[in-house]
């Protein structure tokens, strides 16, 4: 299995980032999966970041524009700053964790 490259963003690439980031790497130790390369960037930064990586899917902690994903995989990272409905959200990263 490949190890993925994600992007986590939030408005400063900081705390809620970090929060995401880390719950992020758990789900991947837990499972027995590579840890996943992390970009952790603003969301100012992500379009750039996409012109330059190959990123698997995308982790934002709050609303980022769909014109800026060009058409990667979004997973909603809101949920591990939240609380609220975490375990779908760790199932949907875990699923894009194993996607070949």
């Amino acid at each position: 299995m490949s190890k993925k490259t994600v992007i986590v963003a939030c408005a400063s690439s900081m705390i809620t980032s970090t929060v995401a980031s880390n719950r992020i790497r758990e789900i991947a130790s837990e499972n027995g999966l590579p840890e996943p390369r992390i970009l952790q960037l603003k969301f100012s930064e992500v379009q750039n970041a996409l012109e330059t990586n190959d990123v698997d899917f995308i982790v934002p902690t709050g609303k980022l524009q769909e014109n800026v994903t060009k058409g990667i995989k979004v997973i909603s990272g809101t949920p591990f700053v939240t609380g609220v409905n975490e375990e779908k959200t760790s199932l949907q990263v875990l699923e894009a964790l194993k996607e070949n």
